[in-house]
């Protein structure tokens, strides 16, 4: 008998599986008898009215297409979610679905499983009851998994269903406080109890003992499977604390002891080619792991502080996942404007934003776009960001003096019919995308401004002349990246008047915050979504661009042309529910 067929022998509920929140539930649930027959997942998930008889015939046509499962086959034509169609192998098989925020995981049951095995197959035990060990992952035909579980634990399985969200928040929850205390009690024999007065030789025993490399690689892939974009490691004066960025917005993760953070910092170093003897000065490096058939980028900084050095690494996942400009946040009319001047054979087109907007992330939606046009794309980037097959990438090096400028140059031998030039950072940089553009390229860059009428006045001042400006430019987007509100836990928002009274909204109004639950880990957020204003140079405006424009009537006269500015786009979203006011606060121009 399979392990699925020994949970499915005593684990089912008519008409539908529950959904288990505790292992006081999960017990009763053992407890109880159920009849159960197997269904096939389709009639499961019409039965539990999560598609339409119609959704059902047209994803069993395109599963003759893509040989996929029609679970796989549904979620890619976006019919149903990833939790839906876990809630219905839940049914299909029989097995328990299981919620692990507030699971009681049992101590003994982690035992069985090593940490870097749950991390990498996402898998987490949670309960030890005799010879019988309960499994939550993510797909229970799995057989290779499920037996090497069985071989590793020695145990008898049982096997439960749980979304990857939950299963990595779980991992983190419960296997990371314990892998510090580990690596502690193996280090204790190594570190001295002055831990900052280490010689070279010392620390680079420390950056290579097992403990402290399985630690920082369980800390980098935690916070990959928390699709967090930064890790921060703070010294304090009797400790250090971890935080993970998510969604724009730091997190702390657990505090652990200080005598662990100078090989912490040295296994970093060796990771990122810096100097582990060095503790005096600022230093930067990278380095590229392979998590989850993905590639990830890593660039790390570390800087002394006083109570020890304090690191930033930055998570690059450089396989883009390609979207569309709709599900960026532009509008429908907007999107189209966009696509407009993508088609256009030359000019330059900027987006414009600080540090972190979704700039790059807007730039290669484009690029996707394009791609399918047929054209010659090359891209010049510090960092290339993320990897687009199809497209010419160049990654520009200081250290040999091979700058955007000087990369621009030989670009234009190379037959592009559109180019991407990373950042304009200065007048060379901007005079050569400048005239690439007048000489028959469409060119897409970046540029360091806070809205979009000042970005045609920037170009002056960096030293283009406006004539030139005037017969370049075709358009330019201002964006930032806002916070979505978590749906499960919207609340009406308490709004401050000072607030309204600055964004012109009454007092009255009734706008909506997350108020902090399971789904957003209580933070009240689910995702970012870009605000932005899109500035088209029409005729009329180019009458206006000379060398003693004003940005105010530069930005008057795209308001007449149609612009939306970036504010008002933030208010509308709040006013739909999407956002709260004091998002809409924050980015305000």
């Amino acid at each position: 008998m399979t392990d699925i067929q020994q949970v499915s022998s005593t684990q089912f509920h008519h008409p539908f599986q529950p959904v288990i929140t505790s292992a006081d539930e999960l017990r009763r649930h053992h407890n109880t008898q159920y009849r159960y027959t197997p269904r096939p997942l389709g009639e499961v998930l019409l039965d539990m009215q999560i598609i339409t008889t119609a959704q059902l015939s047209e994803a069993l046509e395109e599963q003759k297409i893509s040989h996929l499962r029609l679970g796989e086959t549904l979620q890619q034509m976006g019919i149903v979610t990833q939790e839906q169609i876990l809630r219905g192998f839940s049914e299909h098989f029989g097995v328990p679905y299981i919620t692990l925020r507030h699971f009681d995981v049992e101590t003994r049951a982690l035992a069985c499983v090593p940490a870097s095995f749950a991390r990498k197959h996402m898998v987490v035990p949670l309960l030890l009851e005799g010879d019988r060990l309960l499994i939550a992952l993510q797909d229970p035909t799995d057989t290779d998994l499920v037996n090497m579980l069985r071989f590793i634990t020695g145990k008898v399985l049982e096997l439960c269903i749980s979304s990857p969200d939950d299963i990595g928040y779980a991992i983190a929850a419960h296997y990371g406080g314990q892998e510090m205390q580990s690596a502690l009690d193996d280090m204790d024999v190594v570190v001295e109890k002055e831990p900052f007065h280490l010689d070279v030789n010392a620390e680079e025993q420390l950056g290579h003992e097992r403990p402290i490399v399985q630690l920082v690689k369980n800390m980098i892939t935690e916070a990959l499977v928390r699709r967090a974009s930064d890790i921060h490691i703070r010294p304090q004066e009797s400790g250090v604390d971890l935080y993970f960025r998510v969604d724009g917005v730091l997190q702390k993760v657990r505090s652990f002891d200080k005598k662990l953070l100078p090989a912490v910092v040295s296994r970093l170093k060796i990771l990122g080619n810096m100097d582990i003897s060095e503790h005096r000065v600022p230093q930067d490096g990278r380095t590229r792991i392979h998590y989850m058939q993905k590639t990830v980028d890593l660039r790390l900084s570390v800087i002394p502080a006083i109570h020890g050095e304090s690191v930033v690494i930055r998570l690059l996942d450089t396989q883009f996942a390609l979207k569309n400009l709709e599900q960026l946040g532009f509008e429908d009319a907007d999107a189209q404007r966009l696509r407009h001047l993508l088609t256009r054979n030359n000019g330059i087109f900027l987006v414009t934003g600080p540090t972190g907007s979704g700039k790059s992330t807007t730039l290669y939606t484009a690029l996707g776009h394009l791609k399918n046009s047929n054209v010659n794309i090359i891209t010049v980037e510090d960092p290339v960001e993320y990897h687009l097959n199809g497209i010419t990438q160049i990654q520009v090096n200081h250290a040999t003096d091979y700058t955007f400028a000087r990369a621009l140059r030989h670009i234009l031998r190379h037959d592009p019919d559109v180019v991407m030039v990373g950042e304009i950072r200065d007048q060379e940089t901007a005079k050569m995308a400048v005239e690439s553009a007048l000489t028959g390229h469409l060119v897409l860059s970046t540029l360091h401004t806070n809205d979009a009428a000042t970005s045609v006045t920037r170009l002056i001042e960096i030293g283009v002349e406006p004539y030139l400006v005037n017969s370049a430019l075709i358009g330019v987007l201002a964006q930032r990246l806002v916070r979505r509100t978590c749906p499960e836990c919207k609340a009406p928002e308490p709004t401050d008047p000072e607030m309204c009274r600055i964004l012109g909204v009454p007092e009255d109004e009734t706008f909506f915050h997350g108020l902090g639950c399971d789904h957003c880990n209580g933070t009240g957020i689910s995702g970012r979504m870009a605000v932005y204003e899109l500035l088209e140079v029409t005729p009329e405006l180019r009458k206006l661009i000379g060398q003693d424009v004003a940005a105010d009537v530069i930005e008057q006269q795209a308001v007449r042309d149609g612009m939306t500015r970036l504010t008002d786009s933030a208010l509308k979203l709040a006013r739909d529910g999407h956002i709260s006011l004091a998002e809409v606060y924050r980015v305000r121009l």
